[in-house]
């Protein structure tokens, strides 16, 4: 250790009485590289390059075409994988987080339109709901995007990324904008992922786990409840992880439909009784 100092403090010498401070930089960089490459057994690994507009890791899932297709009979469907109850998993997820904003606690939670083209961040209180646009899921681990819920109640929503943990150690910071009288909160992406599972019908496939959600759509012209709903399909693995989003209506009821999700293919069926039937292929 004395060697590696003595060579990092004669490099900064030099490099004073030298150069300006960019050659400081360099040079001082220069002899600890070299001090370091001096010692037995050890080697520095070298720095990836990073450009000032490169974007931070998105805590997101990517949105893949579940590739349907018809079937014109049931003689491909195999074995049930899994049965939905639909009645039951309609808008589970709507009360995904809770925490006071403001005077009083809401019910916090996401939608989005039948096309999943829109998102939007809903407001919940008893019967009470508010549905705000998020016009750019980028914009929340921008600059954020600040929501007036009701008058004398705003709020800024931004993602702070965990360059080391960006899927479960980032930070969703909900802050209140001025003039609103309330609390700061926080919480972590991971905890919210934690209780998007427990909000979520799981199943689970040649050792691969799957998360379905099933809600009602949001009209984007009219930022209120649509007449549709609509099913989101996640696997979850870290920055690898994937999202399949089809529309209700995509699956007309007893009529066997194929999907693929990633390499994986079922065959989902659409039961008159509010029942969906996840199957495998024949």
């Amino acid at each position: 250790m004395r060697i590696l100092a003595f060579l990092f403090v004669s490099a900064l010498s030099v490099a004073a009485h030298a150069a300006p401070i960019e050659s400081l930089k360099a040079a001082g960089q220069a002899g600890f590289t070299a001090a370091v490459e001096a010692l037995p057994g050890l080697r520095l690994l070298p720095s990836l390059p990073r450009t000032m507009d490169e974007e931070p890791p998105s805590p997101f899932p990517v949105l893949e075409d579940p590739r349907l297709q018809f079937l014109g009979s049931s003689g491909e469907v195999g074995e049930i994988v899994a049965r939905i109850n639909l009645a039951a998993q309609l808008d589970k997820h709507r009360d995904l987080i809770t925490k006071p904003l403001g005077a009083s606690e809401w019910d916090i939670s996401v939608a989005g339109d039948a096309a999943f083209k829109s998102y939007f961040a809903t407001f919940q209180q008893g019967r009470k709901l508010v549905i705000a646009p998020i016009k750019e899921l980028k914009a929340l681990i921008g600059s954020g995007i600040d929501i007036t819920i009701e008058p004398g109640l705003s709020y800024k929503f931004k993602v702070v990324i965990n360059l080391f943990d960006p899927i479960r150690g980032s930070l969703l910071r909900m802050t209140p904008l001025d003039g609103t009288e309330g609390p700061y909160n926080q919480v972590k992406t991971g905890a919210i992922l934690d209780a998007l599972k427990a909000k979520s019908f799981v199943f689970s496939h040649e050792d691969i786990e799957y998360w379905t959600l099933y809600g009602t759509d949001v009209d984007p012209q009219t930022n209120q409840l649509a007449q549709t709903r609509s099913f989101l399909f996640m696997h979850q693995e870290g920055r690898q992880s994937k999202a399949w989003p089809i529309a209700e209506a995509q699956l007309p009821a007893g009529q066997p439909v194929a999907v693929s999700f990633g390499e994986a293919r079922f065959i989902l069926v659409r039961g008159a009784s509010e029942e969906l039937e996840i199957r495998r292929p024949k």
